[in-house]
């Protein structure tokens, strides 16, 4: 008898507890619908533009008797494993030209002189190199700036022109 008091005292209290926790109010009225906001500017994420910098004649190392001189840059964080492997480093050098800056892609040649640049993790080597193999002076003082593209911007701006410092700064939304 215990137990028939139990199971019933157990079957009524869960039909209580269903009946109770059924929905039987009216719902509240439907909100206005806010007004959609503006949409924002692109971003430039993974994009580093470093900051100029700019090389003195003590900065390069002659090499092959002056037909090629060398340099460096170390301590270049962004560039990544991820970056060498599938994205894109490019190198500007600064010109001014009837007083307007001027930045033109590396390779760059003028005269004789070719200079180009490779890179790894975290450095940028520079080379001038004479184009007729002909022993040529140090290369001084110039202004440059690397740009680090990753992988994902590559893709995103399949139409840009990498070597045009204009379409790059326009595609990533580099500042001066």
């Amino acid at each position: 008898m215990k137990k028939t008091i139990f199971k019933t005292a157990v079957i009524l209290l869960t039909a209580i507890m269903t009946v109770s926790c059924s929905k039987d109010g009216a719902t509240g009225a439907t909100g206005q619908t806010g007004a959609n906001g503006t949409n924002g500017t692109n971003g430039n994420a993974n994009v580093v533009g470093s900051n100029t910098f700019t090389f003195s004649t003590s900065n390069w190392t002659s090499q092959g008797g002056g037909v090629y001189w060398t340099s460096g840059i170390t301590g270049a964080t962004p560039i990544t494993q991820n970056i060498v492997d599938k994205g894109i480093v490019s190198v500007f050098r600064m010109y001014t030209s009837g007083g307007q800056t001027v930045w033109s892609p590396l390779p760059d040649t003028n005269i004789n002189q070719n200079l180009s640049f490779d890179y790894g993790v975290g450095t940028i080597n520079l080379i001038m190199q004479s184009t007729n193999g002909v022993a040529i002076s140090n290369p001084g003082a110039m202004t440059l700036r690397y740009v680090v593209i990753s992988p994902s911007n590559k893709m995103a701006n399949p139409n840009t022109n990498w070597n045009d410092y204009d379409q790059v700064k326009i595609a990533l939304h580099l500042q001066d």
